[in-house]
C-alpha cells in the first residue's frame, strides 16, 4: 500500500465531495468531450465534469482513492472511468486523445514534475484546454493544505517556462491568496497558482 493509498483508506472523503472553486469558475455548465483528470484522488472533480455532461477518465495512483472515486460517481448517478498509472511516468497518458486536462493539487516529487506537465500538455489534443490549480511555494508559510515539502510546490515563472516547451497559449496564469474549504485536508488562506490554457 502506498502513501496515497495509507491516506484515503478511511471512510471519509478526506478533501471533500465538493469541487474545486477553480474548477468550478471555468467549467460552469453543461458541456461535452473528453476530459482526463491527473492526480484525480478521491474523485470530487471528476464526478463534477461528469454531472456537467462530460466524459470522464480520472488518473491517479491510489487504487484506494479510485476506488473512493468510483463510489462518488455511483452516489451522484454518473460515471467515471478510472486508470491506476503513475502521471510522472513518460507518456503514462494516451497522448492527443482529450478536448480538456485538469490537475487539482495534484503535487508530485520534485523530479516527477517535468514529466507530469509532459503528461498534462500532452494527453490533450490540439484545441484543448488546459486546467491546474497547484499549491505555490508560498503555501509553505500558511500550512493548510498540501506539500511539506517546498521542492513539491511551484511557483509562476518556473511554470511558464516549464509550459513555453509546448505549444500553449497561456489564457490565465496567476498566484492568488485565498481560501479554501475543501474536506479537513485543505482548511483556510491558501497561496495557490491557477493555470488555464490552451494547446495550439
Amino acid at each position: 500500500m502506498n502513501h496515497w493509498d495509507e491516506k484515503f483508506d478511511e471512510e471519509e472523503y478526506i478533501y471533500g465531495k465538493e469541487p474545486n472553486e477553480w474548477i468550478k469558475s471555468i467549467f460552469d455548465k453543461e458541456g461535452h468531450g473528453k476530459v482526463a483528470m491527473l492526480a484525480e484522488g478521491e474523485g470530487r472533480n471528476a464526478v463534477y465534469m461528469a454531472n456537467l455532461g462530460y466524459d470522464v477518465t480520472a488518473f491517479d495512483y491510489s487504487r484506494v482513492g479510485l476506488d473512493k472515486t468510483r463510489r462518488l460517481a455511483q452516489e451522484a448517478g454518473v460515471v467515471v472511468t478510472t486508470h491506476l498509472v503513475d502521471i510522472t511516468e513518460t507518456d503514462a497518458l494516451p497522448q492527443g486523445e482529450y478536448d480538456i486536462s485538469i490537475n487539482v493539487f495534484g503535487h508530485v516529487p520534485s523530479d516527477g514534475k517535468e514529466e507530469m506537465i509532459k503528461n498534462l500538455v500532452g494527453t490533450v489534443k490540439p484545441g484543448g484546454e488546459i486546467v491546474f490549480e497547484l499549491y505555490s511555494k508560498r503555501q509553505i508559510e500558511f500550512q493548510t493544505g498540501g506539500p511539506k515539502d517546498i521542492h513539491m510546490l511551484y511557483d509562476v515563472e518556473g511554470l511558464r517556462r516549464e509550459l513555453e516547451k509546448y505549444n500553449v497559449e497561456i489564457v490565465t496564469l496567476k498566484e492568488e491568496i485565498l481560501r479554501r474549504n475543501e474536506g479537513r485536508m485543505h482548511q483556510g488562506k491558501s497561496a495557490v497558482i491557477q493555470g488555464h490554457m490552451r494547446k495550439v
